[in-house]
């Protein structure tokens, strides 16, 4: 778990949570060590003080996504509804606001770290069927956590990943809002409809979907969203190409018993 930031007295307690796990916590005090460290260590949860980081925040949490798969979690004093678009956009998985909260910290990295562990389990073992999906032009496969359309790989965060396989689940059937937030952030989410938004939009971005016209992941308003229907054709993206120069980092493992 990497934590950027330098209100020690919230880090020690964050620490205190974790004393009797395995799972090792490092702390970045400036953006550029925490890309770094992100690249090297590739952590499971990334936590980000934004009030520490100020306006390079939003820079920092796109340079981990770039390097890192990790879970992030960004952390504002402010309950400015812009602050958390900002930051979900930006790339963090959830952004908290108001007075810091080690006890939740602690929950949110240990709901993550476990959901993890157990898609993981799941892959290895053949625990998800079916293990490769297509649509279209669009190929996924669960095992590999790969995505490719017209056999060019696209690379996705690990949530946008897990919000496309949850679509893909459906074949082309609705899923509400509702029911993506248990799926990919657990039933103890507190995330809301605006943080499924955002995050579809950005997995728009990253297959090259206009997000005025969708072509592949579809908006049914009110209710949620679909994919194309197979039989539908799906264009081929403009920037797919862009996107594939993108690597898909490794995911590091990380012990913790949850």
């Amino acid at each position: 778990m990497l934590i950027v930031g330098d209100h020690l007295r919230w880090l020690e307690a964050v620490a205190d949570h974790f004393r009797t796990d395995e799972l090792s916590l490092v702390v970045a005090e400036d953006g550029g060590e925490a890309v770094g460290v992100a690249h090297r260590l590739r952590p499971g949860f990334v936590a980000l003080d934004a009030d520490w980081l100020g306006g390079s925040v939003m820079q920092v949490c796109r340079g981990i996504r770039d390097v890192c798969d990790a879970h992030v979690t960004m952390h504002s004093s402010s309950a400015d509804e812009n602050v958390v678009v900002a930051g979900l956009r930006a790339g963090a998985d959830d952004v908290l606001t108001g007075e810091r909260s080690s006890r939740e910290l602690a929950a949110r990295v240990r709901a993550a770290l476990r959901r993890r562990t157990v898609n993981e389990a799941r892959a290895e073992t053949g625990d998800i069927a079916p293990q490769r999906y297509t649509q279209g032009r669009l190929s996924i496969d669960v095992r590999q956590r790969e995505v490719r359309i017209d056999e060019e790989p696209i690379a996705l965060t690990r949530t946008q990943f897990d919000i496309l396989v949850e679509l893909a689940k459906r074949r082309g059937a609705v899923v509400s809002r509702r029911d993506l937030l248990q799926a990919v952030w657990g039933s103890t989410s507190t995330g809301n409809a605006e943080q499924v938004s955002v995050h579809i939009g950005a997995l728009r971005r990253r297959l090259g979907d206009d997000p005025d016209d969708p072509a592949l992941v579809l908006n049914v308003r009110g209710v949620g969203y679909r994919l194309a229907a197979p039989h539908q054709p799906v264009r081929t993206p403009p920037c797919a190409a862009a996107a594939s120069a993108v690597p898909v980092p490794a995911v590091a493992a990380v012990q913790g018993r949850g």
